[in-house]
C-alpha cells in the first residue's frame, strides 16, 4: 500500500502527460492539412489573406469538433473560425516583398472597373525560365508564383495538471514543485507582480494570464506548420493584407 501511495500519482501523470503528447501530435497533423488548404485557398483567390483564414478555419475545425451532427460542425467550425482569427499569424514567406517589386504590374479588369497591381500568373509553362532573374529578388517569374505561407497557431490543451507543467515549462514560467506551480504562483508574489509569471521565454500570442489559466482551464501551447503551393491566380500585393494578423495581448 505504501509503495502504491508513493508510485499512483507519478503513474497518473504519467498517463496523462502520454495522454496530452498524444492529443498535441493529432493537433499538428490536423494543423499541416489545414495550412495546407489555407494555401490553396490563398492560391486560388489572389493571395487573399481573408481567404486564407478561412480555408485555415475549415482545416482546424476537426480539432473542435464534439458532436457528429449537423449542430456540432457548426459549432466547431465557429471555433475554428476564432482560433483562425484571434489565435493565427499567416505569414507569407514568397512571394517576398523583392519579388513582388519585380514582377508586379498594374492590370485592368473591364467588368470590375479597378486596376490591381499583380504577378502576372497567366502562361506559366511558356514563360522562358531562362530569362535573367529579377534584379530584386533574384528569383524568375515561376518561383516568383509559388505561394509559401507559415502559420503560428495556438492550441489549447485541456488534459488536467499536464497543460499546466507543459505551459509553465515552455514559457519558462516560476518552478515545478516547491514555490511553484504546485503551491503558489509566480503573480502571487510580491516580488514578481507580472500577472504571466514573467515568462522567461514568453510567445507574445499564446499566453494567458496566470489567474485565468486557473479559472478557465485553458493553457495554450504554439504549433507552427508550413505550406506551398503554386498560384493558379495572379498574386495581388493588396489582397495579403485584407486580414491582419492578431498582435496578441
Amino acid at each position: 500500500m505504501t509503495e502504491f501511495l508513493i508510485v499512483a500519482p507519478a503513474l497518473l501523470f504519467v498517463c496523462f502527460g502520454t495522454l496530452q503528447f498524444v492529443l498535441l501530435y493529432q493537433a499538428k497533423s490536423t494543423l499541416d492539412v489545414a495550412v495546407l488548404e489555407a494555401a490553396r485557398e490563398g492560391a486560388v483567390n489572389n493571395g487573399s489573406m481573408q481567404a486564407m483564414r478561412a480555408g485555415l478555419a475549415r482545416g482546424l475545425a476537426p480539432i473542435y469538433a464534439r458532436h457528429a451532427d449537423a449542430a456540432g460542425v457548426a459549432a466547431a467550425l465557429a471555433s475554428a473560425q476564432t482560433a483562425a482569427t484571434q489565435f493565427s499569424i499567416i505569414t507569407v514567406l514568397n512571394p517576398t516583398p523583392a519579388a513582388i517589386q519585380d514582377y508586379a504590374r498594374p492590370r485592368y479588369y473591364p467588368d470590375q472597373a479597378a486596376t490591381f497591381t499583380e504577378i502576372p500568373n497567366d502562361s506559366l509553362m511558356y514563360r522562358d525560365s531562362s530569362v535573367p532573374p529579377g534584379a530584386t529578388s533574384g528569383m524568375n517569374i515561376q518561383d516568383a508564383n509559388l505561394l509559401k505561407i507559415h502559420v503560428h497557431y495556438c492550441y489549447d490543451m485541456y488534459v488536467p495538471l499536464v497543460n499546466k507543467v507543459i505551459y509553465y515549462a515552455t514559457n519558462v514560467i516560476g518552478t515545478i514543485g516547491a514555490m511553484g506551480i504546485l503551491t503558489r504562483e509566480p503573480a502571487s508574489s510580491t516580488a514578481n507582480p507580472d500577472p504571466y509569471g514573467n515568462p522567461l521565454n514568453g510567445d507574445a500570442l499564446c499566453k494567458i494570464k496566470l489567474k485565468d489559466g486557473i479559472a478557465t482551464g485553458r493553457w495554450p501551447i504554439s504549433l507552427d506548420a508550413e505550406a506551398i503551393v503554386r498560384m493558379q491566380s495572379p498574386l495581388r500585393a493588396s489582397a495579403l493584407n485584407d486580414s491582419p494578423n492578431p498582435t496578441g495581448d
